[in-house]
């Protein structure tokens, strides 16, 4: 599925609560929600998820697109053009990323604690950056 463009503003008074609402949502996904056994979305998860977000810079604002993964956690993407960044929040101590950009030849993923708030700032704001309307 075609992830939709996104709009990259510089103020937005309700990116926290939208995220937050689409983290929510989550919530309602039963066990077999794929029709393949995946498990139900983890509760913790979903908390660490909405946690991080409440926490980032009000002009990072830029609204990901949320996605359940097959193993009971979730994703936070924002794709534009060749450029994209993955948040895949692994557990409620641990997100795994991805950055990827092929035209610049960027391509790396890594882990960092749900708690260090500047890692996902500074992703987030690489995403921001040239390149990210191409």
């Amino acid at each position: 599925m075609a992830s939709p463009r996104l709009s990259v503003r510089h103020h937005d008074p309700n990116f926290v609560e939208g995220v937050q609402s689409a983290l929510d949502s989550l919530r309602t996904l039963a066990p077999n929600w794929d029709g393949y056994g995946a498990p139900a979305i983890d509760s913790a998860v979903i908390e660490a998820a909405k946690s991080l977000i409440a926490k980032l810079p009000e002009n990072l604002v830029c609204q990901p697109r949320v996605v359940p993964t097959s193993n009971g956690t979730l994703q936070q993407e924002w794709h534009a053009g060749p450029k994209s960044l993955e948040l895949e929040f692994e557990s409620p101590f641990s997100i795994r990323y991805l950055q990827w950009h092929p035209e610049q030849g960027i391509e790396e993923e890594d882990s960092f604690p749900v708690t260090s708030v500047e890692t996902a700032v500074d992703l987030i704001r690489w995403f921001l950056t040239s390149g990210a309307g191409e």
